[in-house]
């Protein structure tokens, strides 16, 4: 297919794109699905966007381009944007996202998610809320004249626009009679009806209380909708968290004292069974020093049996957290929390485990509903659905997450495409004579671990990211490093906000225009997956360890309900998600096909059968005890 025809917006494609937009475009034409394992760098959007929007621009269907973060939009709206200008298409595209991110108004803006979305509904219903009003109208009247500035809008949209253009656009829109400012997200949703491509959260598609309503809002069926999922490796744990719960006992007496200002005494005493409740099954299931345990849903339920009509307290909380909100002018109100909870606890879902656990203060304990099977949602809809590309830098193996989120054989297509960059220009090495692996954890191998860390960082010519499979290990291997490294040395610490890490890679960017630092950090967390280190900024990473999730009793039993249903449960539930991490870590320092760096494994256990089959096809991993040697050659070459 000629790359005009599907309107690919770029003179040169590379091979490796080529065969993407290839099988893209069989596979949509075929109404089939596509899990695709493909490197970063290679192009992935702008290859899987051309030939979905112009099929859909000549079938009449809608493509879904949902991303896990809202940050990843934009180069989405990019791709949609160059191609519109370039080949001077009639499209439209939307950029979704949830209605507090969209909202204008400064008070309920500053809600939090559970709260917001209450106080929103309840403005909306007593027809209170202005912006609501300007974009869609309570009455007839209304409706005609709120039609009149969503096309005035409409005008000045084009092809698409990221939401703050969006926003900022809804806001300032005047009419006749002055400034006419506009909810966003009615608006966005209006704009959705008549676009052919919807760039969103992964949230608007695959949760089952929000995708019927939201697809109903823009007219669109998902058998017309090619459904593009970028980072798919995220996608597993983003549906469990969909779909499971937890509720603590702190919540429960905040929610108490909520109740108390409000002079609730009726409710505040049934809050307080439910505390009872949670506090009496941690006695009877929390025996000794047991710190979590499996718990059954009529256990809590026989402790709230004077509560006859659950739904119906569920519902009081909802709008006592709601008026609580409105009436203190707080951000949260924990009776939101404790409604919510309720509601998914009282459900028989499949394929759950119910675990009461300790917490790390005297007497206060946690209750959740956690979800094992994220099939349970993806299946039904990527049975539905015209076709679905999952795609991902770190999407391996891609039987396992064809297998565990239900995409059905005959309809689905597995491919792992190679790196596009120069083998040459990344070095690999597996060093082979440290572990970290529980049973052999002491001083010595801490020691023996720091000293090669101590000679990679002081061989790299600028920065080096060390990513640790948890911060126990981080702090332990640390105290060997001391005096032992010439360059600054930057450490995450535990519960950093986002402003405090910023901070520290300002820091860790700032050195790699000098002599270079080092940065310390655990592989489960942003500094490993969601940071870009361009250019010069990162020219090593070290994976120490194999970044495996605590056995958990939530872990334990996905390891063994994977194998009933794979026999595959400690590949499945352990190791694989470990090695996407370790994997994802290392990619942050090839981001170019300019950029040269180096990935070291420091870990016996990446170069074991079961770890190694793991990495890409295309890695070529070196096995060594002297990683500084082969890096010291490494950047001694010339290019």
């Amino acid at each position: 297919m000629a790359l005009e025809q599907i309107f690919f917006p770029f003179q040169s494609v590379r091979e490796q794109q080529k065969e993407l937009i290839e099988d893209i475009s069989r596979v949509i034409s075929e109404k089939k699905h596509l899990v695709a394992h493909a490197p970063t760098g290679l192009g992935k959007t702008v290859s899987v966007l051309a030939p979905a929007i112009a099929f859909a621009l000549r079938e009449g269907k809608t493509v879904f381009f949902l991303t896990p973060k809202i940050s990843q939009h934009q180069i989405a709206v990019d791709v949609v944007r160059q191609m519109a200008l370039q080949f001077q298409l009639n499209i439209k595209a939307v950029d979704l996202v949830g209605k507090k991110y969209m909202c204008s108004d400064p008070l309920l803006g500053s809600t939090d998610f559970e709260g917001f979305y209450n106080v929103c509904s309840k403005r909306v219903k007593k027809e209170q809320c202005q912006y609501y009003k300007n974009a869609v109208g309570y009455s007839k009247p209304e409706k005609e004249i709120s039609g009149m500035h969503v096309n005035r809008l409409l005008k000045n949209y084009g092809a698409v626009k990221n939401h703050f253009e969006l926003k900022e656009l809804a806001v300032n829109v005047r009419g006749p009679d002055g400034e006419r400012p506009m909810c966003a997200y009615e608006v966005s949703h209006i704009i959705a009806r008549e676009s052919q491509v919807v760039i969103g959260d992964y949230f608007h598609m695959l949760n089952p209380g929000i995708q019927k309503a939201t697809l109903s809002r823009m007219g669109k069926k998902l058998e017309d909708s090619i459904v593009i999922i970028d980072e798919a490796h995220n996608l597993p744990e983003r549906l469990r968290k969909i779909l499971s719960s937890s509720l603590s006992t702190i919540s429960v007496k905040h929610a108490c004292e909520e109740l108390r200002q409000m002079n609730l005494a009726e409710l505040r005493s049934n809050c307080k069974l439910l505390e009872k409740a949670i506090t009496a099954a941690a006695k009877k299931k929390l025996a000794g020093n047991a710190k979590e345990a499996l718990l059954s849903k009529e256990t809590i339920l026989e402790g709230i049996s004077e509560i006859t009509d659950l739904e119906a307290f569920a519902e009081q909380l909802n709008s006592a957290g709601t008026e609580f909100l409105e009436a203190s002018g707080k951000t949260r109100s924990h009776l939101i929390g404790i409604a919510n909870f309720l509601e998914k606890w009282a459900e028989d879902a499949p394929a759950t485990v119910r675990i009461i656990k300790r917490t790390n203060l005297e007497g206060e304990f946690v209750v959740s509903i956690q979800a094992l099977d994220p099939a349970i949602v993806s299946k039904k809809i990527f049975e539905k659905t015209h076709s679905t590309i999952l795609m991902s830098g770190t999407l391996l193996p891609t039987k396992m997450y064809a297998n565990i989120l239900g995409l059905g054989e005959e309809r689905t297509v597995l491919k792992e495409y190679s790196n596009p960059f120069p083998k040459e220009n990344h070095l690999r090495l597996v060093v082979t004579d440290a572990t970290t692996k529980f049973t052999q954890r002491n001083a010595k191998e801490f020691e023996k671990i720091a000293n090669h860390i101590a000679g990679i960082v002081n061989s790299v010519p600028g920065n080096s990211a060390v990513f640790f499979p948890s911060f126990n290990v981080l702090e332990s291997v640390s105290f060997f490093l001391q005096g032992k490294v010439s360059r600054e040395m930057i450490r995450q610490k535990p519960k950093m906000t986002s402003a405090e890490r910023a901070v520290q890679l300002q820091r860790f960017q700032n050195a790699s225009s000098g002599f270079g630092a080092g940065l310390l950090c655990v592989s489960n967390g942003s500094y490993s997956e969601w940071l870009d280190y361009p250019g010069n900024f990162l020219l090593c990473s070290v994976i120490v360890g194999v970044p495996l999730q605590e056995m958990t009793l939530f872990n334990s039993c996905l390891v063994q309900y994977f194998e009933e249903k794979f026999s595959a449960g400690w590949h499945y539930g352990y190791l694989y998600p470990a090695m996407t991490k370790a994997i994802q870590a290392s990619g942050r320092v090839i981001r170019d096909s300019t950029d040269r760096g180096v990935s070291v494994f420091l870990d016996a256990r990446f170069g074991w059968g079961n770890y190694s089959k793991c990495f890409p096809k295309d890695f070529e991993l070196i096995k060594t005890n002297s990683p500084k040697e082969f890096i010291e050659k490494f950047w001694a070459q010339k290019v």
